[in-house]
């Protein structure tokens, strides 16, 4: 995960990490193509990436998630394609234009609580893709049917001041305790952030989250020009 309010207190495996990849990542990617994913905690989505054979890089903010995902790549340096991690700001990469075939945004622009630095993060991902590169993009989708999600919508606007942002709380071990700040979009506020890509696809489905919710979820694929 990367700036959002509290990722960093995540140790080793902890970091919450449950949407899986859709198939029509798959079906947009061919294998042996090198794929960035964006705030890849311990590296969950991209260990299964590696073992289809697809040739990964994942970066991170949060130092000990990347040392734990370094360490559990040794044991993997052998099945199908290549990975490696960077510990890493997804609004200032180190990485040259035009160096991958895809981009992975997954359950990472909802821990981006700034609407400016998500732009940031769309114009990184747009200039590291090369031409005709694909960016997946699958993030949580605004839901007022939901009634535990519209009183935290209401709850914490008056201090989050952006209608969709809002604090998580602890479970059952932490009672109260303020763990992260997240943001759900609306389609719109996801088809603005990535106007610089022709939008190939745009899916509404539905994902689980960290405290095993099943909530709505947006799925775009787009291509860089």
């Amino acid at each position: 995960m990367e700036t959002g309010t509290g990722w960093n207190q995540f140790k080793g495996k902890e970091t919450p990490s449950t949407v899986e990849i859709h198939e029509l990542f798959f079906k947009a990617v061919s294998k042996n193509t090198n794929v960035l994913d964006f705030g890849c905690a311990w590296g969950r989505v991209a260990f299964q990436l590696q073992k289809l054979g697809y040739n990964v890089t994942g970066f991170d903010l949060n130092k000990n998630a990347i040392d734990t995902a370094i360490q559990l790549a040794k044991s993997y340096e052998n099945h199908g394609g290549k990975v490696k991690f960077d510990e890493a700001n997804a609004m200032d990469l180190p990485y040259p234009d035009g160096s991958f075939d895809a981009c992975i945004i997954q359950a990472f622009l909802t821990t981006i609580i700034s609407p400016s630095d998500r732009i940031k993060v769309l114009s990184e991902a747009h200039r590291v893709l090369k031409k005709n590169g694909i960016l997946y993009l699958a993030d949580f989708g605004l839901n007022w049917k939901n009634l535990h999600y519209r009183e935290m919508y209401r709850r914490d606007y008056i201090s989050t001041m952006e209608l969709g942002t809002f604090i998580v709380k602890g479970d059952s071990k932490t009672p109260g305790e303020d763990l992260f700040t997240v943001h759900h979009y609306t389609r719109m506020e996801l088809i603005n952030l990535v106007k610089d890509f022709t939008i190939e696809n745009f899916q509404e489905t539905i994902f689980t989250t960290f405290h095993g919710n099943r909530t709505k979820g947006y799925i775009v694929i787009a291509r860089k020009g």
